[in-house]
């Protein structure tokens, strides 16, 4: 891992996010990738509850059951939802001991998960920050980590992000938390443009290798490129 050093708090800080390059071994994503082709391939026969979002860059985005999920639904942009609830594979791969180190030097607390998806496409999602959907009880008590399970590049959805956008102040809805109320997200939208442009911010994507990782700050503004 190359990025991983003490430098990594001071980069956190200022940017709002750290790139920790091979962080895991082809050998690791290939098992991950193996199994992700064995689940798909067994879904049928699946007894555990595991959901999938499919359909996700049309207006038609839907959650179901794996077991009930068309192969057609593969080969279009999906999230499968929270894996590392019944599969080691998986929740040892997040938890893996030299990335809670690095994620314990970012925040003060033991390193735990409340959440995983898995996807093969880029996102496309629009940009935003985590909080408006999954806020931590604590301010600034929630990183996100993502793990490249294949080469990304442009052409291929990247992760696209906004360096030093997590020291925006967090946007309060009329509930006085960042919880998203949909009626207010233009106010959202238009409090977040004003920042970046008065901050002069600029956005970057991530060219990843399988086994890169990129951790970010709940309040980093972000999203995913077009495929």
């Amino acid at each position: 891992m190359t990025d991983c050093s003490s430098s990594i708090p001071g980069r956190w800080n200022k940017d709002g996010f750290v790139v920790l390059r091979g962080l895991f071994s082809p050998a690791r994503v290939a098992s991950i990738n193996a199994f992700i082709d064995r689940l798909w391939s067994e879904r049928r026969e699946l007894s555990i509850p595991v959901t999938i979002d499919v359909r996700i860059e049309s207006g038609d985005q839907r959650r179901i059951l794996l077991r009930d999920a068309d192969d057609r639904d593969r080969r279009r942009p999906y999230k499968i939802n929270d894996l590392y609830l019944d599969y080691s594979i998986i929740r040892d791969m997040v938890l893996d001991e030299r990335l809670c180190k690095v994620l314990e030097s970012l925040f003060d607390g033991t390193p735990l998960v409340c959440n995983s998806l898995n996807f093969e496409y880029g996102s496309q999602q629009a940009d935003h920050i985590d909080t408006l959907y999954m806020p931590s009880r604590k301010s600034g008590g929630m990183v996100a980590s993502w793990i490249a399970l294949d080469e990304v590049s442009a052409s291929n959805g990247p992760l696209r992000y906004w360096p030093g956008s997590h020291l925006i102040p967090p946007y309060r809805f009329s509930h006085g938390r960042t919880n998203a109320i949909a009626e207010e997200m233009s106010d959202f939208n238009a409090y977040i443009e004003r920042e970046v442009e008065r901050r002069g911010l600029r956005p970057k994507t991530l060219d990843a290798q399988p086994g890169d990782v990129l951790v970010w700050h709940s309040q980093l503004l972000h999203g995913g490129c077009p495929i």
